[in-house]
């Protein structure tokens, strides 16, 4: 994992080390499972780029595809929509970012999911949401149906 600080936050170079970083977390429980969020609306080429909306109070956050406009929401976010702001980054204020969410495996599937962005500018990482999962649920559905939208 190439993580280094920046300005005191933590940046990385690829989504592949914002999953490391969501595996790393402490206080909570432990991520045993991630997935990178990707559009195949887009053929052979799913974008991965998205803006962010999350409530960590709320436990609610949805994602929209820069490519497509499409957006999908976290769980049950939907009804629950509390109206958050688009995720900005902290360190350089792009509102751009790659997308994981890491999940603690429980049984057949994932009891608590967590939703890490990274700054497509800058690198800059961090966590915007978490939530429990009620009835435990595989990974590819925190995302409306998939992690890989569609």
């Amino acid at each position: 994992m190439t993580l280094r600080q920046l300005h005191g936050r933590p940046v990385t170079e690829d989504v592949s080390d914002l999953s490391d970083w969501l595996r790393t977390l402490d206080d909570c429980p432990a991520i045993t499972v991630t997935q990178p969020l990707s559009c195949a609306d887009h053929g052979d080429e799913p974008a991965t780029w998205f803006y962010v909306e999350a409530d960590p109070a709320a436990g609610v956050a949805r994602v929209r595809c820069l490519g497509c406009g499409r957006a999908r929401h976290l769980l049950d976010s939907e009804k629950n929509w509390t109206y958050p702001p688009t995720w900005q980054c902290g360190n350089c204020r792009h509102s751009i970012a790659e997308v994981v969410t890491g999940g603690h495996e429980s049984g057949g599937g994932v009891d608590w999911v967590a939703v890490a962005v990274r700054c497509v500018e800058c690198g800059s990482v961090s966590g915007v949401t978490d939530a429990v999962v009620p009835a435990e649920a595989p990974i590819g559905q925190v995302f409306g149906r998939t992690a890989a939208i569609r």
